[in-house]
């Protein structure tokens, strides 16, 4: 089962996302599930829940434009996601958390963001339910790490905790709302992430061209 990151004919949106109408707020609301990305110069608002999984909002105030993704770094056992360390970037579980981010910046570049002007909050990584609690720790890890690498500003971040987040962000000022959710909500979000990390599973074991050696 491959991974859904089929990019439509606008060019701004990767995986699964949902358009509707917020009349309180009186605009667009686009909603980003699990493996999705979407970026946008209108103005729009960009939502999403999270568990264990990690979201980076990311704007050039200058260009006015911006976007946000929705990913989990997939591990098979629990002595995988123990042991695993976010410098580990040829591992399968470091090969999404990059690609996610780098969809999400090539994107915004293509909308014409300069990658220097780039601000970026982080969300998510929550210590929520069974197995994804560690799975929240290491995401944390890896876009802690993977911001220090790439020198982006880290302007703030939402990160850890024990309850599931809901997160609106204005990809044109920057702003971001993060409201905490019930344990309730908890598992809805759960079967979200499990039917994600199941298609990575699958994903990761299934044979690749590009992993094909060369000589």
């Amino acid at each position: 089962m491959a991974l859904p990151n089929i990019i439509n004919s606008n060019m701004n949106r990767v995986g699964r996302t949902s358009r509707f109408f917020h009349s309180g707020r009186d605009r667009m609301m686009v909603k980003v599930f699990p493996g999705g990305v979407y970026t946008t110069h209108d103005p729009e608002i960009i939502c999403t829940g999270l568990g264990s999984c990690i979201s980076a909002c990311v704007w050039d105030k200058y260009a006015q434009v911006g976007g946000m993704n929705h990913f989990m770094l997939p591990f098979d056992e629990t002595d995988d996601i123990e042991h695993w360390h976010p410098t580990e970037i040829l591992s399968s579980a470091a090969r999404y958390g990059n690609h996610a981010m780098e969809l999400l910046i090539n994107q915004v570049v293509r909308h014409g963001a300069s990658r220097d002007n780039l601000s970026i909050k982080l969300f998510g990584g929550g210590s929520v339910i069974g197995k994804q609690i560690l799975v929240g720790e290491k995401n944390i890890e890896f876009i802690l790490d993977y911001v220090k690498q790439e020198h982006f500003e880290l302007v703030s971040s939402d990160l850890g905790g024990t309850l599931p987040r809901k997160i609106m962000f204005d990809p044109i000022t920057g702003q971001a709302w993060v409201r905490k959710l019930s344990m309730d909500y908890a598992h809805t979000l759960e079967r979200d992430e499990e039917k994600y990390s199941r298609a990575l599973y699958e994903e990761t074991h299934a044979p690749h061209d590009n992993d094909a050696e060369l000589f």
